[in-house]
């Protein structure tokens, strides 16, 4: 909230009208940033300049305290300004402005691409847009550099271009600012796979990265790409590889391998992920590499994960409350099982609640089957079945039951061997690794640290926003997909740094701090809102000071 003077004319005559607004978003707009009256407080000639004067000196004092009373020219728009403070300060304290220096992100120009990037990733931490309606979101802050100047679009892509071409250069010199200084032993890297969908059917150019493929969004419907990351423990970036939308997982992983031992000072890697991921021919080209893995395999299928959870299952007591772990070395592979009774709990809970529903449902469509209503369409029995099936199929239901048409019926029983090993398997979780001296407990512990990386994804999907992508060609979508990575980078640092809250969160409190800009005479001053406790521990969580007025600019 903060006190401004509209300026309206009429004629020949300017009045000056007082007025109490704050800053808000209309989610029904983009939620870009607009601004709401409050209250009119009336002209300035109306309200009498003895009464002007008292209003401005308390204003003068809530902002600054040790401030003499003093008369103001002009009180101008606050803008918003403590949330792309803080985060201007943190790129600038991890170094990332000169890690793309060295990479030639700057180069001849006659704009700064490296300050245009820093924009573009501060943006998208704060106040994720299209780069069209980023120049109007500058109106609305006051961020550190741009209080002046104003870049336009074309020099908004020409950075993108500069960036995306520096590409092969900068990830490494950006992910050395992220990794620890004291290196753990071995480094562990995570690699997934996910894919981001586009509006519109029409291709620029025959082979069109955008590609019809396998959807993790569900959108079958739309071209898509895919967008491989590998990430450290701490569940930040190392480095991003973009695919065409049809690109099948597994075929990523020897280039990716390849890409990592080649630009990136890596020591004893260990390679974690799913065995969907992690084929054979895959895991070959990891010991290739000289790389160690840690695989996870799928429990209901595959006759390797039958063979070693029959033999190593027995070992655990069933009536404890804590975590187990077993491991076997058979034909030299290191296989480690680990059983957890409150996972297994829960997972028998929730699929005991699943079948009641599934039996329920299909003791309905049978009866429908058997006692068709008097009106409408006489259900059949195939209809009866595919409905069923469908249902089944959806809710990961359908192995555990039986099914076939008798007739004019539809049979349905339950798949008493399914379920056995439904009941087996609850809690389990089967490693195969390479590594020969962590313990097993270890091993499962740096394995589940995967689930980091799902983190990352919805960070990328959500609040950083990621799609949707208003690029078309291809330079342009991999560009922008690097800048919401850099963006990623810069966010997970944070959300280690904050400790208990969420960097969307400390943005909403950050975001309050204003920066007022106070006419006095022939210069113009800018000052800081007041914080609160809060918003204090926040920044020295970030290690950045608290913003400090901003005077004696000559107007």
């Amino acid at each position: 909230m903060f006190i401004r003077i509209a300026k309206q004319k009429r004629g020949d005559k300017i009045y000056r009208h007082l007025q109490v607004a704050e800053s808000f978003r209309d989610p029904t707009k983009g939620n870009s940033p607009r601004t709401r009256i409050i209250a009119h407080l009336g002209t300035v000639e109306g309200l009498g300049a003895d009464q002007i004067e008292r209003l401005i000196d308390g204003l003068r004092k809530a902002i600054d305290k040790s401030a003499d009373k003093c008369g103001f020219d002009e009180l101008t728009f606050a803008h918003d300004f403590g949330h792309v403070y803080a985060a201007s300060r943190v790129w600038d304290s991890l170094g990332l402005s000169e890690a793309l220096r060295c990479a030639g992100l700057d180069g001849e120009t006659t704009f700064c691409a490296v300050e245009l990037v820093k924009l573009l990733v501060v943006n998208r931490i704060c106040d994720p847009c299209s780069k069209l309606a980023l120049l109007e979101w500058l109106d609305s802050v006051r961020f550190p550099g741009f209080e002046e100047k104003r870049p336009a679009y074309q020099h908004l892509l020409r950075a993108m271009d500069r960036l995306i071409g520096a590409k092969e250069k900068a990830e490494p010199l950006v992910a050395k600012l992220f990794r620890p200084k004291n290196k753990p032993k071995g480094d562990l890297v995570f690699y997934d796979i996910t894919s981001i969908w586009f509006d519109g059917d029409r291709s620029l150019v025959e082979d069109d990265i955008r590609r019809f493929g396998y959807s993790r969004d569900g959108r079958f419907d739309r071209r898509q790409i895919t967008i491989g990351v590998v990430m450290s423990s701490d569940g930040i970036p190392l480095c991003h590889h973009v695919f065409p939308g049809n690109t099948v997982d597994k075929t990523t992983v020897a280039e990716v391998v390849a890409d990592l031992k080649s630009r990136f000072n890596l020591r004893s890697v260990i390679f974690v992920g799913d065995r969907g991921m992690l084929s054979d021919d895959n895991v070959d080209a990891l010991l290739a590499e000289e790389f160690g893995n840690i695989v996870a395999h799928p429990l209901r299928r595959g006759q390797m994960a039958r063979e070693g959870i029959k033999r190593m299952a027995d070992r655990f007591d069933r009536n404890s409350q804590e975590e187990q772990y077993t491991q076997d070395v058979s034909s030299g592979i290191r296989c480690v099982l680990a059983y957890s009774p409150e996972i297994a709990i829960e997972v028998r809970e929730g699929r005991k609640q699943r079948l009641a529903t599934a039996d329920a449902l299909i003791k309905e469509r049978q009866t429908r089957l058997k006692n068709p209503a008097p009106r409408g369409r006489k259900p059949t029995a195939q209809g009866t079945y595919d409905r069923i099936r469908d249902y089944l199929r959806d809710k990961g239901l359908l192995s555990l039951y039986q099914m076939k048409i008798n007739g004019d019926k539809v049979a349905v029983k339950p798949d008493k061997k399914a379920r056995a090993w439904e009941e087996a398997i609850d809690g389990m979780l089967l490693l195969e690794t390479t590594d020969q001296t962590s313990s097993a407990e270890e091993v499962v512990k740096r394995y589940k640290e995967l689930a980091e990386i799902e983190r990352g994804w919805r960070a990328l999907k959500s609040t950083l926003e990621l799609r949707p992508v208003y690029h078309w060609t291809e330079e342009r979508i991999r560009a922008h997909v690097f800048m919401c990575v850099l963006a990623l980078q810069v966010e997970r640092w944070m959300r280690k740094k904050l400790a208990g809250m969420s960097v969307p969160s400390a943005i909403r409190q950050l975001r309050r701090i204003k920066m007022v800009e106070i006419t006095e005479g022939n210069t113009k001053r800018a000052l800081p809102t007041r914080l609160t406790t809060e918003q204090k521990e926040i920044l020295r969580k970030l290690g950045v000071p608290a913003p400090e007025k901003m005077a004696g600019n000559v107007v």
